[in-house]
């Protein structure tokens, strides 16, 4: 979700420098089509003409070129261009929606008749922000009236200066952490502008989605304000066990998330779920409460188990505040039979019950409409109506509690089309000032499958999407110890490619609430299979090479580029079988056992060594050497700070480094276990690692060979 800018102004200075050009406004629609051959009958049908196309004719501006004009339009519309009666869409447009069950071009047209502001440039600094933003004049009507103009944030007034139709906006004198803008004003013809609004940061340095390592906060079993009991504990694994946001609030005012290196939380969804018990896919008696909020019975109401709106508005601050960021779980492809939608519109819903992944449904032809199960009706998407529905549910929970972001539950089972404007809404609405809200989807994929996790992401669609491909091949390099080591840098190879020119920032993880925990595969315990948890004793290891695996998965994913994701729990080793075993209590310092807390201990150092090193964030990978029992790779931003990444697996021979002579290093230490080597006669020392270590290893002397925090 990029905004396109206009060209950078140059904030360099006191005053103000001379303004560019007014801004000419692009009103109303402009359809533009090639069409083969000589049709007959070219027109626009839409909601603007009662979609008759014959209303509408469009013109041949250039041979086998043809397109209209409609100035007046504003607002929503919606529209396809029908040649001799067959429909095509807007090449030029990204979002369509359904009108009983047809496809239609959806555009949303600016008010032309009232100004606006847009934004030309911004300067960012680590405790201010200096911001141009330009007046869209109303069609025909007069420039900025500069006594009208007024900024505040948070009611607090900035200091604005005016040229012409540009105010230069100075953000300063406010704490770290997120802010909110708003400018009032006027034209000289007493014309209210549209006022803007938009969040942006006051930070050290501007954040990228690529410098995130995002943790999975699984509300229920989290933590919560008081202690569980042994007995809470020890209650079935389809239970309700009163995690809240509190409990959550708590630790993130401990310091726990960025001891870990984390500066993004990941919710699970807060909208309210229904009471009683219920029988989940695997048929048997009901068992299963909706601890894991995935069953909304109200679009807009947060889970009172969960806690108030007053607690939602807490954490987000605190976070906030201390510099991270939150995003939230949405649930748009279906609700629970208790949703009041359910009564009210049912024909948002598929009107047959038919199970996922059923002999009558199977996955890879009904994916879009079957049901989870009997009580979850699945949303169906042919009517407007629907779409712009669920959108702007989603959206008030962005713009009610100023999330970051939200994580898209379950995105291949709705058209692409619904988290497209998802995206779009995000754009019109949360980036007036470029403060990229993230979209993070999950699209639940075998092995091999890059193509369906490609397809629902670029410039207008998702930011990024779990990298499942990388996770089953971390698993099978670690966890199972099945595959050699190159097999997991070819199958990066391959993610990279499959990502390339998507824009995209894709979640790297080892584990997530829908597969066995890694450290139960690790074990042996598990194996990866759909075992029912219910059948299984899973018990957390005592073996230390399981711990040991868990530690060079995670320095995987969290040196490698993307977005690592940590699952609540796999920091220090949490056990579990399928869900919802895998969805158990979490456990905290004083109840982890000497190896779990070694174990996390390892882990937040990496982690650490991420949030502070922009190399490993940033920095553009480089494959050194892949064998079946090591891997190596180098982490370069080109800033003399790089990193080379050593994950050795069972060799205990001495490593013997070779890097690009274009790095004129001669000192290398290793930031998890102290070890120095040196460089002399262009050979570098040898360097000894135990089996199933990691080594991480930066210019000797840099400030994150500290203990970063």
């Amino acid at each position: 979700m990029r905004l396109a800018l206009l060209p950078v102004l140059l904030l360099a200075c006191a005053e103000p420098p001379l303004a560019p050009p007014t801004l000419r406004r692009a009103c109303g629609l402009r359809v533009e089509i090639s069409l083969p051959g000589a049709p007959l009958r070219v027109g626009l049908s839409g909601d603007f003409n009662g979609f008759d196309a014959a209303q509408t004719p469009l013109a041949e501006i250039a041979p086998g070129r043809w397109g209209i004009s409609l100035p007046q339009l504003q607002g929503r519309a919606l529209y396809r261009v029908e040649v001799d009666g067959r429909p095509y869409l807007d090449p030029a447009q990204p979002l369509e929606a359904r009108v009983d069950g047809e496809a239609y071009t959806l555009a949303y047209l600016e008010d032309c008749q009232r100004p606006s502001f847009t934004l030309a440039a911004q300067t960012p600094g680590p405790d201010r922000l200096e911001v141009i933003l330009q007046l869209r004049r109303a069609e025909g009507g007069a420039g900025l009236d500069r006594a009208s103009v007024k900024a505040t944030v948070e009611a607090r007034a900035m200091r604005v200066e005016i040229v012409e139709d540009h105010a230069w906006v100075y953000l300063e004198g406010l704490p770290r952490g997120k802010h909110a803008l708003r400018v009032e004003a006027a034209d000289a013809a007493g014309r209210a502008a549209e006022p803007f609004e938009a969040p942006f940061w006051i930070e050290p340095q501007p954040f990228r989605w690529a410098d995130a390592i995002i943790y999975q906060v699984f509300l229920d079993r989290f933590a919560r304000e008081a202690p569980f009991t042994s007995v809470e504990r020890g209650g079935s694994p389809g239970l309700r066990y009163g995690g809240d946001l509190r409990g959550a609030l708590a630790q993130l005012e401990a310091g726990y998330f960025e001891q870990l290196g984390v500066n993004v939380l990941w919710i699970s969804p807060l909208n309210l779920n229904p009471e009683g018990l219920w029988a989940g896919v695997e048929g048997g008696p009901p068992r299963y409460e909706s601890y894991h909020a995935y069953w909304p019975i109200s679009p807009r109401d947060p889970d009172p188990r969960f806690g108030a709106e007053a607690d939602i508005e807490a954490l987000v601050a605190a976070a906030h505040a201390r510099g991270i960021r939150v995003l939230m779980d949405i649930v748009l492809n279906h609700v629970h039979e208790q949703h009041p939608y359910v009564k009210a519109h049912p024909t948002w819903f598929s009107q047959e019950y038919c199970q996922c992944g059923s002999a009558a449904c199977p996955w890879f032809s009904h994916i879009e409409v079957c049901w989870f199960t009997d009580y979850l009706p699945d949303v169906i998407w042919d009517q407007v109506e629907t779409l712009e529905t669920q959108i702007d549910d989603a959206m008030y929970w962005v713009e009610r509690y100023d999330l970051d972001g939200l994580r898209v539950d379950a995105v291949p089972m709705m058209p692409r089309f619904v988290t497209r404007a998802l995206t779009a809404a995000l754009h019109r609405r949360r980036e007036g000032l470029a403060t990229r809200h993230f979209l993070l989807g999950e699209t639940f994929t075998g092995p091999e499958e890059y193509a369906q996790l490609r397809w629902y992401l670029g410039p207008d669609g998702l930011d990024g999407q779990f990298d499942f491909p990388l996770m089953w091949a971390t698993r099978a390099a670690f966890a199972w110890e099945s595959a050699p080591l190159w097999t997991l840098a070819d199958r990066w190879a391959e993610s990279a490619e499959a990502w390339a020119g998507s824009g995209g920032v894709m979640g790297v993880f080892v584990g997530n609430h829908d597969v066995t925990r890694f450290i139960s595969e690790a074990d042996g315990q598990v194996d990866g299979t759909r075992q029912q948890a219910w059948e299984m004793s899973i018990t957390a290891p005592t073996d230390p090479v399981a711990y040991d695996k868990l530690v060079l998965a995670q320095a995987f994913a969290l040196t490698v580029p993307g977005a690592p994701v940590l699952y609540y729990g796999d920091e220090y080793g949490q056990p579990g079988a399928n869900d919802p075993d895998n969805r158990r209590l979490m456990r905290f310092d004083a109840e982890r056992t000497p190896i779990e807390r070694r174990t996390a201990a390892r882990i937040s150092r990496i982690g650490r060594l991420r949030a502070c090193l922009p190399a490993l964030r940033r920095g553009a990978w480089r494959l050194l050497r892949a064998e079946a029992e090591r891997l190596l790779y180098l982490r370069d931003l080109g800033d003399a700070a790089p990193a080379v990444v050593i994950l050795n697996r069972d060799d205990e021979t001495p490593i013997l480094l070779k890097l690009p002579d274009d790095l004129a290093l001669d000192d290398l230490t290793d930031a998890l276990s102290g070890q120095t080597i040196t460089r002399r006669g262009g050979a570098w020392a040898p360097l000894s690692l135990p089996p199933r270590a990691p080594a991480i290893l930066l210019p000797t002397g840099h400030p994150c060979l500290g203990d970063p925090r």
